[in-house]
């Protein structure tokens, strides 16, 4: 999976990519420059061989990360959010909730986290102004 994480002004063009499921098992025990050469040869096919020759290649493997052990991001099972995403995030009580999970965008991600804060922030404005 490929994604265009170039800066916005243009002025750093780069990739993220992730190695992900059952492939990426494999891929994790092969030495590093085995994958580095695969990656780059897949990208090179859809975007031609200058590819081949980065400024610098970063890699992670999830897998090795005591606090995620296998996922930059944990992903609910299709239809979860859509059907149990609200009650998620509905108050119970005095109680409101916020988090990465909860949010409406970028589940997973700080974005979401932030957007999610954001959310429960107003709520809980908004339950003091009505006197809750």
């Amino acid at each position: 999976m490929a994604i265009d994480n170039t800066a916005r002004d243009g002025s750093w063009p780069s990739l993220l990519m992730f190695i992900v499921g059952r492939d990426a098992y494999g891929w994790s025990s092969r030495d590093v420059e085995t994958r580095r050469r695969a990656v780059l040869s897949q990208v090179a096919r859809a975007l031609g061989d200058e590819v081949t020759r980065p400024v610098e290649v970063v890699e992670q493997d999830w897998a090795e990360e005591p606090w995620t052990r296998g996922c930059p991001v944990g992903n609910a099972l299709p239809g979860v959010l859509t059907t149990l995403g609200a009650p998620l995030r509905d108050p119970v009580g005095r109680v409101h909730w916020a988090g990465t999970e909860t949010a409406d965008a970028w589940t997973g991600y700080m974005e979401g986290a932030v957007q999610s804060g954001e959310r429960a922030a107003r709520e809980v404005l908004t339950a003091l102004l009505d006197g809750a």
